[in-house]
């Protein structure tokens, strides 16, 4: 008797760069969000996202008029798949953690006003002693997250709470009012703070400000505000533009022939500068010469971070 052998059934090999995306989709809760944060094209994670779903067999995200809602389904993987990222994760950092060799890639995480011109002068020497380490500078205003290799150093205007973390406070970054010479020429300039309620201001949201240490500047009438943003970049180009008078990183303004320094050596909020890493990462000998340096860096210059020179 001929005995017939039932069908021996495959399970779906799931490809890991679908998961990545469908977590990255989850997590930034739209497929354009998703999109910028891989730098894939949205119509390639739609496609990809549908690749997966037919793998599951089933749907992980319903389509409404508001946008993608996570299934039920969707939310059982997308625990597990998290889990799965950050064991990932941990063992990349084991890896790096014991690397002894001087060569490869560093990734510093810095904001903006610090990190696309100051920054990369400053550790330009850098090169010269480490030629086979590649410098990569993140530029970034929001927290880069060190757990999930963002980046390997970061320069971060507030203390991280994270206990895997190793942070080291350097310097303390003042601002002061300065002010364009186009901006005094036409309105003048104010000799005490009681002449300030004749001048135009511009003035950071309350997202920044919420970050730095504020010292006891004078009030001003919000009525003659007239530029704000939430970006330090931008801020320090309108008092470059001649908006009006406008907090400026000594570090930056300084070295401004154009921009003038009001009421002396007067500070109108500080913010620290720290030195995050990572505590296995520490142990990487690429990582750790350049967070040596980045540290002995920014104690040489303390004196242009707090506007003394």
């Amino acid at each position: 008797m001929n005995i017939k052998s039932k069908p021996t059934i495959k399970p779906n090999t799931i490809d890991w760069d679908d998961l990545k995306y469908f977590l990255a989709i989850a997590e930034e809760g739209s497929l354009s969000a998703a999109s910028r944060k891989l730098s894939v094209s949205q119509p390639t994670l739609s496609r990809r996202l549908t690749t997966f779903e037919e793998t599951v067999g089933a749907e992980l995200f319903s389509r409404t008029r508001s946008g993608l809602e996570i299934t039920v389904l969707g939310e059982q993987i997308l625990a597990r798949a998290a889990h799965m990222r950050d064991d990932v994760h941990t063992v990349e950092r084991l890896i790096t953690g014991h690397d002894t060799s001087l060569q490869g890639s560093v990734i510093i995480s810095c904001i903006e006003i610090i990190g696309a011109e100051w920054l990369v002068q400053k550790i330009r020497p850098f090169h010269d002693i480490y030629p086979e380490i590649t410098v990569e500078i993140k530029i970034d205003n929001t927290a880069s997250d060190l757990l999930r290799r963002e980046a390997d150093i970061a320069l971060r205007m507030f203390r991280p709470i994270q206990n895997d973390l190793v942070a080291k406070r350097t310097v303390s970054m003042n601002y002061g009012y300065y002010a364009s010479k186009d901006y005094i020429e036409k309105h003048g300039k104010p000799e005490t703070f009681s002449e300030l309620r004749e001048h135009r201001f511009i003035m950071p949201h309350d997202e920044i400000l919420a970050h730095v240490n504020q010292q006891k500047a004078p009030k001003r009438p919000l009525s003659n505000v007239v530029f704000r943003s939430n970006n330090l970049l931008a801020l320090a180009t309108a008092v470059r533009a001649g908006y009006g008078i406008g907090a400026y990183s000594c570090l930056i303004a300084e070295k401004d022939p154009n921009l003038v320094r009001l009421f002396g050596d007067f500070v109108i909020f500080s913010s620290d500068i720290w030195l995050v890493s990572h505590s296995e990462l520490r142990r990487s000998a690429r990582i750790r010469a350049m967070y040596d340096y980045l540290g002995d860096m920014l104690h040489d210059h303390r004196h242009q971070f707090s506007g003394e020179v």
